[in-house]
Order: C-alpha cells, then structure tokens, then sequence
C-alpha cells in the first residue's frame, strides 16, 4: 500500500504548528543556515520543537540545505546534518552533491528541485546513488512523471500550490547576473516579479513596463488523483516565506482534498495520523496567489504569467454603482458581503492596480473608505485581496486543531490500579499507581462514572478518547486525585515515546554511478562552489567540472534563464503555433537588455545575455 504525504512549509515554529494542526503530514524549514530562503532561517531548538511536535502524530520534519556551498560552508554544513539528526530530524533536503562525497548521517537525503530533476537518467541516477525522496521540477507534464515513474522506484515529490519560478529551479542566474545575489545562495532578488519591456528587432515595443516574467500561482487540485496515479507520493505546497494563516488555509484545503481521495482507495493511506478539527472554510482564493495556473501539468500552452500585476490582485466580488466623497456602493455579487478592515483592489483607468482599505461598512453595499482617492468609473471591477473576517477566523488558536484517538484500559492489581493506552499511531503505554490500604468502593456503578469522568477529561491533550474497558477485580476506591494523575503520566508517556524515537536510514553515496550523459557537461550550470563537488563530478565520468556561474561570472552571451514560459506564444509570435515567421525579440529589465532564444522542438525559452545596447 503506498502512502501519501501532504508535505507543508514552514517559515518558523508558529507556521510549523500551524501546518501540522491543519494536517500535514510532514513539514519543510529551514536550518539556522544554507537554506535557499535566506530569510527563513530557524534554531536548533525550535527546529526540536518542531520535531518533537510532530512525531506526535508521526509527522516528519524535513530541514533544507539546499544551496551550493563554498569550501568553508561545507564542512560546517556537514556538522550541522549530525545535530538535527540527533534533535530527531527526519530528512535533508540538499542541492549541492559536496555533501554526498562525505560522511553524512542516517537521514534520509532528498534531492532538492533545485538539482533540476526533470529526466528519467537524472532521477534514475539519484536513486542508485542513495537518494531517498526526489523533488522533482516544476515544469514536469503528467506523462513525463508517468515516464520517471515507470522505470524508478524512489519515492517521488512534486510541487502542487504556491509561487512559480519562471526559471527552472537551480539553472536560474538572471538575479546574480544583474544584482550579485544568487538564486542558488538563497539570495533571489526576484527580478521576474519587476516591470520588463519586450521590444522586436527593429526596437518596436510590443509591451512596456509589464510584469513579463511574473508566474501565476501552481494549483494542482484538481489534479491530485491523476498526479498519485501518475507517481507522485508526496504533494509539496511551496510557501516558507509565508505567514502562518497562509500555511494554515493552504494545508487544510489540500488535506480536505487528499482526504476525499484516500477515502475510496484501498490502494493508498496517509502517512502520518489524527484528524483534524477546523473552524473555518478552506479556501485558497483567500490566501495570498497571483492567479492560478496548472502550468504544463496537461502541456497545454498558456500565458503562465500575469503581466498586470506582480502581487494578490485578489477576489472578484462586485462593481462599483457610484462614489460619494469617500463612500463607495457596490453591487456585489451573490454571497459576498464587506468587513470593516477588507483590503480591496482596482485597476484605475490607466490599467495601474490601485487599493486601499475599508474604515467602515456602512450597510450591505456601501463601504467607508478612511484615505482619500480619485474619482473612479463606475463599473469599475473590484476585488477584495484580504478578507478581515476570513483572517480573523484563521488567527483563532483553535480554528485547527489535531486529535488522534486513544484507546484505553482500566484494570486493577491487588492493591493497586493500571491504565494502559495505545493510539492510534499504534503506540502503547502503561502507568500504574499504589493505593496504599487499599479499600473496596461502596457503590460500584458511581466507581465507574468517577473512572470515566477522569479518565475521559482529554480536553487540553492532542488525544480524544475514542474507547475506555473498565476491568474492576477488587473495585478500589480511588481519589480523584490519582485518577487524574494516571491520566496525565500516560499522556505524557506516550508523548514521550514518540518523541524518542529515532529512524535511522542507510545510505551509501559511495556506490554513486556514473553520471547520466547530460550531466557530464553542463559547464557552469552543474553549480560546483566547492572542491568536494568538483571532485564528485570528476569521478563519475564528468567531462569539465567547470566552477558555479557565481565564481566564474561568465560573457554576456550566457543564458542566465531557461523557462516554459514563452514570450512568443504569449504575444502570438510562435511559428510553430501561430503559423508567422519567427522574430527576434529582446526583453529590457532595468538598464539591461537581454536577448530571447526559443528552443521551439523542447518548447523552452532562455534570456540570453545581460547584452550591449
């Protein structure tokens, strides 16, 4: 039977708890360094937390390592792996193949999508080299991972909600190239999320100050079923730079929907347990997103990107009737209704996104608005991007909370009691108590009711009683007091158990093959930083382990980016789809003009350059 794992970031402890409480079944965070979101570092004591939070459950905790490192940093990098193995981490996810040519620790070790995981040979190769888990890349169709799949056996990750980089992950140099920060350093500066120009050959402008780069939002839930057929085990929702309403919404509404699939399959089942217990509605149209796109799931070509806006546009809920000074009347559509705090959206008449905030909702349709604003059109389409009622829900402590249920048994000794529990992760425990001089209850049908009442109070525990077998062979009396202490040392045995244990998983990064033939001569894009991974490449059959585009800071004529996005095709250019003769095109980000390469047969596009004006 294979199990399928709801996989859930977290940018800290609070996201962490967050995401497990809404039902994930593992987390991802980052270490207290060389992760690929700088931004998103954490303690080795909050990263114990975590684990020990979630092996409650039997949640997993994966720590990202998952950028290249120098000489320097590897080595420190490596020490780290034996601490989070010893605070019970229970996967690495790396990038840099330095830290397989040495020693690392029991974990399992997950292939960062950051390797570009994109090729039957390339995953092929991970696995016989001692990979436990493959991230595979974002560009990936359904029948190519039906491809991996088929000739594979390691257990395959994807990407199913969050932000799109336009660039195949970890073959990206566009922000080192024009800022000095590196995508693979954990340093993106986001330029696809900033105004581009695209011009012809000629220098005609075919669209200026767009957002020409900037992804809409991976959503892939509609798509679950077909992914898991397709091989995927375990269902990534990006997002460590998210708040935690964000992770919370995001992660219930993806636990709902895998739910709803492992409930008619006898085929699958989830890997962690408990269930969990919301106070809200899951809606991912709440959470932050830049609009939705399943990108080349199907491999049905689309503009991928939202060229008007690089942020949450938000919701459609109605358009504006008429504005009185600085009371706006909307006719909204059916089921919407205002909150003092919304923050709403519209495009002005120059197509420029404007917003602001509601002060105060005056009745069903007409809403106060605090700043002063222009006069706007009626008509004027508006949309809400931060509904105030939704995100209060969402801050309860108690909109999600986890339960696993318990299973208990009460029994006597001679002069004694016992309570033994098992959960349902299948751990048990036993407690027992000495009564001394012990004495028989007089009323037996009230000795029960006390046992039970006790015993039941779970309230504050990640427990719900699900079964409790009163066994009494002396019926003692006991005070309540011991009852209620029984109870609590088996909750805390049984949470000290989970927490204690400690998987340990064999890998042998010695007995890697010989690299697959694309890999051997991938020039700057095998981003080596260090000698350890220059001397991996080299023993197993690399051509010219040449040094990371960071340290070689290659011509202007390099392709800094490699994309399915495709200019072309969005401005119906493409000769292969739109029957016209193939042009040069050339997009300008700030003062730097690159040059666009279409790799029509692969459907690709690259931005070539920075070149001269």
């Amino acid at each position: 039977m294979r199990t399928i794992e709801l996989l859930a970031p977290a940018k800290n402890l609070t996201c962490a708890i967050a995401a497990i409480n809404a039902g994930a079944d593992a987390v991802y965070i980052g270490g207290p360094s060389y992760g690929a979101r700088v931004n998103a570092a954490n303690s080795l004591e909050d990263i114990k937390a975590v684990c020990d939070y979630a092996h409650l459950f039997g949640a997993k905790v994966h720590v990202t390592i998952n950028t290249i490192l120098t000489d320097k940093e590897l080595e420190t990098a490596r020490e780290l792996t034996f601490k989070l193995y010893e605070i019970g981490v229970d996967a690495l996810i790396i990038q840099d193949l330095g830290l397989i040519n040495g020693e690392l620790p029991p974990l399992e070790i997950h292939a960062s999508t950051q390797q570009d995981n994109s090729t039957v040979e390339k995953v092929c190769f991970l696995e016989k080299a001692g990979f436990s888990q493959v991230v595979l890349a974002r560009e990936l169709s359904i029948n190519q991972i039906k491809e991996i799949h088929s000739k594979t056996n390691v257990k395959l990750e994807a990407f199913v909600h969050g932000a799109l980089c336009v660039g195949v992950s970890g073959r990206c140099y566009l922000s080192y190239a024009l800022t000095k920060r590196s995508a693979n350093r954990g340093e993106c500066s986001q330029l696809c999320r900033v105004p581009q120009t695209l011009t012809d050959s000629l220098g005609n402008v075919l669209a200026k100050d767009k957002y020409l780069l900037s992804m809409k939002d991976l959503n892939q839930s509609k798509n679950l079923e077909e992914m898991i057929d397709a091989g995927i085990s375990s269902f990534k929702i990006e997002g460590r730079l998210k708040d935690e309403n964000y992770v919370k919404n995001v992660t219930a509404f993806y636990r709902k929907k895998l739910d709803k699939i492992l409930e008619k399959r006898a085929d699958l089942k989830r890997s962690s347990f408990g269930e969990s217990i919301l106070l809200f509605t899951p809606d991912v149209n709440k959470s932050f997103n830049r609009g939705f796109t399943e990108y080349n799931t199907h491999e049905k070509k689309d503009n991928y990107a939202n060229f008007d806006a690089p942020g949450f546009v938000g919701v459609e809920i109605g358009k504006l009737v008429s504005q009185k000074g600085n009371d706006l009347t909307f006719a909204l559509k059916k089921k919407v209704s205002l909150n003092n705090g919304d923050s709403i959206n519209y495009y002005n008449a120059q197509g420029n996104l404007e917003g602001f905030r509601i002060s105060k909702v005056k009745n069903q349709n007409t809403a106060e608005i605090f700043q002063d604003i222009e006069k706007i059109q009626s008509g004027t389409l508006f949309y809400r991007n931060k509904d105030a009622e939704f995100e209060r829900d969402l801050l309860d402590p108690k909109s999600a909370i986890r339960k696993l249920k318990l299973y208990l048994e009460y029994s006597e000794t001679e002069d004694g009691i016992k309570l033994s529990g098992t959960d349902e992760c299948g751990i048990t425990q036993s407690v027992e108590a000495h009564l001394e001089n012990a004495q028989m209850a007089n009323d037996v049908d009230k000795l029960k009711n006390n046992i039970e009442a006790k015993l039941g109070r779970l309230g504050d525990s990640i427990y719900s009683l699900e079964n409790l077998s009163i066994n009494l062979s002396y019926s003692h009396f006991v005070p309540q007091s011991v009852l209620n202490n029984l109870r609590r040392e088996l909750i805390d045995s049984l949470n000290s158990q989970k927490q204690n244990i400690k998987k340990k998983t064999e890998h042998d990064f010695s007995k890697a093959p010989e690299l697959p033939e694309k890999e051997k001569d991938l020039g700057f894009k095998a981003n080596i930083y260090n000698q350890k991974a220059k001397d991996f490449y080299l023993s197993h059959g690399s051509l010219c382990a040449a040094d990371a585009y960071e340290k070689t800071n290659p011509g202007p004529n390099e392709c800094v980016l490699i994309s399915k996005h495709c200019l072309r095709y969005c401005f119906n250019m493409c000769p292969k789809r739109h029957h016209v003769k193939a042009q040069d095109l050339f997009l300008q980000i700030g003062a730097e003009k690159f040059r666009l390469e279409f790799d029509c047969k692969n459907c690709f596009m690259k931005l070539i350059g920075p070149v001269k004006h």
